[in-house]
């Protein structure tokens, strides 16, 4: 499960799950769009625009230059101004008759002395008009002293039923005064109403709103990042399905490094199981494979791009390896125009020349010397890879001698009369032979040269071999790297295959030398994906 997370976020290593995060906090705003907009065919929301005294006192005393606020001549003298906006924020317009009971506001510990309607088109505004009792009675007809009573102000408005469209609003500015309770707090404010197929709500400003708004997108998206990083962790985390017995690894050198790592995190997690690394080439692993079926071994292979799977055997693709040409710094020289040999390399019919035992014209003044080609033996193969996509037709000379070592016992100067050509058994032959040989030029996997200090990469058509030129089908000389089993294998061959094309494996062994499938499933070379 989560791996499925993980590889659909993508991970933060690799960018994408800000993208993730970006989907999902766009999801929340759309969310909580439709949860503000569309709770109900019909709605009413209001909010406090403003709610505050019109003389603020200060230390419990009224503050100099007071306003004298009058209404009908009395003045009032503890008045606050409330603003409230009425919105209409359902999907449907409001007629009088959705109205099940008039919408109706109380001002806690105050008195209404009047209100007025701002903001809103004439009719409305004109329906909305409280209406305003005279200041002074007159006498009565009868010549009778009494008046009429004047109704006492209450801490309610109660809005006469009103049409208003979708989206509309109009505000409401109240007049209200102490209750004689003597308080100067602002009053709470508090509904009633009902509306037939909706409700009316009270909501936030809408600058609080946004607020609000932004909060829950902000929240949201951490939460989502948060998931991520979370599943991507869980699922890089190295996971064995453990196996008592013994497994044996054979076969190509090159992947041996990688599959080191691999035997080595397995046995740390599975005690009860061995791991035996018996690195030969390619060729001898599918033989050892065949000689010993009942034993449980595992051939690693080196596999040239729509080469047909070994038939017998079941194919277990985990990857590309991706390989380069190297050679000794001595070979190349630095110039100042910047077409040296670690910059622009060498083109396939240059590199054929010099590993078919030919000699090479430098006419553009990058090569100190002669190269001296060194070579995997027979049965390689990262040889059989390097003749099939660099080389071309012309395949490197098969009668070559091995390449002299140092005496035992003997400090390694290097070889002061190298053969033009010579071949090494092992990848890390190569590379070492490589190292201690001065203008010498080879071929290996690309992650290994860091331990070998006087090692460089020659590009490939002035193509380097980088992660990016691989998958977009630039550059050719890569591998892939099959496992093969006896036909239907369980136990401890079966769960190590299955810990090594984990996500954790994977990213553990992911460098420029290798590319895990789930790398190379969305590559421009179809060849290439497993």
């Amino acid at each position: 499960m989560f791996e499925t997370i993980a590889d659909f976020f993508g991970g933060l290593s690799n960018g994408q799950m800000w993208a993730g995060a970006l989907v999902c906090a766009l999801s929340a705003s759309l969310g909580a769009y439709w949860l503000d907009k569309y709770q109900g065919w019909r709605r009413i929301s209001w909010s406090e625009v403003y709610n505050g005294p019109i003389n603020k006192h200060i230390n419990n005393q009224p503050p100099p230059g007071m306003w004298e606020i009058h209404w009908q001549g009395r003045q009032i003298s503890e008045g606050s101004l409330v603003i409230l906006e009425v919105r209409n924020s359902g999907v449907q317009p409001l007629e009088p008759e959705h109205f099940a009971a008039p919408l109706t506001f109380r001002f806690e510990g105050k008195k209404v002395v009047h209100f007025k309607v701002r903001d809103a088109h004439e009719p409305l505004e004109s329906a909305l008009r409280p209406f305003v009792r005279a200041a002074i009675q007159p006498e009565p007809a009868d010549g009778d002293d009494a008046r009429q009573p004047v109704p006492e102000p209450t801490d309610t408005i109660t809005l006469p039923l009103f049409t208003l469209n979708r989206g509309e609003h109009f505000r409401l500015l109240v007049l209200v005064e102490d209750d004689g309770t003597g308080t100067t707090n602002k009053p709470k404010i508090t509904h009633t109403g009902k509306l037939r197929g909706g409700r009316i709500k009270w909501s936030f400003g809408r600058a609080r709103r946004r607020l609000a708004t932004a909060i829950v997108i902000l929240l949201v998206a951490s939460l989502s990042v948060g998931t991520g990083v979370y599943a991507n962790n869980r699922s890089l985390a190295l996971n064995a399905t453990c196996s008592p017995g013994t497994l044996t690894l054979t076969g190509s050198t090159a992947f041996s490094p990688l599959a080191h790592q691999v035997k080595e995190a397995y046995e740390e997690r599975c005690p009860g199981a061995r791991v035996e690394l018996r690195p030969s080439s390619s060729e001898e692993g599918l033989r050892a494979l065949a000689e010993h079926p009942a034993d449980e071994t595992i051939a690693m292979v080196d596999s040239v791009a729509g080469q047909k799977p070994e038939q017998g055997y079941d194919a277990h693709h985990v990857g590309v390896l991706v390989f380069a040409v190297v050679a000794n710094e001595s070979l190349g020289k630095d110039l100042t125009n910047g077409e040296s040999l670690w910059d622009k390399g060498l083109s396939q019919e240059q590199l054929r020349q010099i590993f078919s035992g030919g000699t090479l014209g430098d006419t553009e003044g990058r090569l100190t010397s002669t190269p001296v080609a060194v070579i995997r033996s027979n049965g390689s193969g990262t040889r059989n890879v390097f003749e099939n996509r660099v080389l071309g037709p012309v395949p490197a000379l098969s009668s070559a001698d091995a390449c002299p070592r140092p005496a035992p016992g003997q400090e390694d100067t290097g070889n002061e009369n190298p053969p033009r050509i010579c071949w090494v058994r092992s990848t890390l032959e190569l590379l070492d032979y490589v190292n201690r040989t001065p203008n010498a030029i080879g071929y290996a996997e690309a992650d290994a040269l860091p331990f070998y200090p006087n090692v460089r990469t020659v590009p490939i058509n002035s193509t380097a071999p980088t992660r990016e030129n691989v998958l977009n089908g630039n550059y050719k000389f890569w591998a892939s790297e099959v496992l093969y089993t006896q036909p239907g294998a369980t136990g401890l061959p079966r769960n190590f295959l299955d810990f090594l094309r984990s996500r954790g494996v994977s990213k553990l062994l992911e460098g420029q030398g290798f590319l895990p499938c789930r790398d190379v499933e969305d590559s421009r070379d179809t060849a290439m994906r497993c």
